[in-house]
């Protein structure tokens, strides 16, 4: 818990400065690129067609899952693969792949994994608005469901942060760690009822929910098509919560005894 504290103390204390290098990482990123932050919204909305073509009408016919739209039912789950499958990779090479930043500037390096996850989260912002948009054009206007956003959202940010923290220690004193974190979440993809409606079996049901990414997913679709996963599910919230306790137990203690040699690994 010392660890946690340490860690904590450290993002209220430079606030600032992730939001100013998240700030510059989402305009360097897109810098000597004509059209910018267009591919922010384009690559996402590209991939959702591919998706929607694929498994929409190819595998489903056009079906929709328990009456709800296929396409707005898979975006919904998408938004927040999209968020999530971005930012633990990048979060797990944040710290050595960025070593002239590290090596020139002073600050805590448990602020590299937080402001590489910020400079996600604003393209994932504005697809979350689209995806209100797209569910108003279905008839599913927001409703008191939509305040879940103001949870399941930092939720998945705290997730996020203990899983990065965690991996870029890792990464930087194994590398191999980067290309296990890539291969997992290439098979996470396919692994979580993202694209795909997980067949009623009780034993199958209860085997997947042990991944808690798919609490997230299904906590985004609660809120933005009001399916009510989160409030019929609160057992499932409490182990989704203690999992990211323990792995932001774990990635603080390692974390806190691993950086001052982390240079040396770089």
């Amino acid at each position: 818990m010392n660890s946690v504290r340490t860690v904590l103390n450290e993002l209220k204390d430079h606030l600032y400065l992730i939001v100013r290098l998240s700030l510059y990482e989402t305009k360097s990123q897109y810098s000597m690129q004509y059209l910018g932050w267009f591919w922010e919204i384009m690559t996402p909305l590209l991939q959702i067609g591919v998706y929607w073509i694929v498994f929409g009408f190819g595998i489903r016919g056009g079906h929709p899952v328990d009456g709800i739209p296929f396409v707005l039912w898979l975006v919904s789950g998408l938004i927040a693969w999209f968020f999530i499958g971005s930012t633990i990779p990048s979060g797990s090479r944040s710290i050595y792949g960025r070593v002239a930043l590290v090596s020139k500037m002073h600050f805590p390096l448990s602020t590299i994994p937080a402001y590489v996850i910020l400079a996600q989260f604003y393209r994932h912002i504005a697809m979350v608005l689209l995806t209100i948009i797209l569910g108003m054009a279905f008839g599913y206007f927001p409703g008191w469901h939509t305040f879940e956003l103001l949870y399941i959202i930092p939720a998945g940010i705290i997730f996020l942060y203990a899983v990065s923290l965690l991996l870029s220690a890792l990464a930087t004193m194994v590398r191999d760690v980067q290309n296990m974190v890539t291969s997992g979440m290439r098979m996470l993809m396919y692994l979580t009822p993202i694209m795909w409606v997980p067949p009623d079996h009780s034993i199958f049901k209860t085997l997947l929910m042990i991944n808690p990414l798919v609490y997230l997913i299904e906590g985004y679709r609660s809120a933005l098509i009001g399916t009510g996963y989160l409030m019929e599910h609160l057992w499932y919230g409490c182990y989704f919560w203690s999992i990211t306790a323990v792995i932001l137990m774990t990635g603080a203690t390692v974390h806190i005894r691993f950086r001052r040699y982390f240079i040396d690994y770089v």
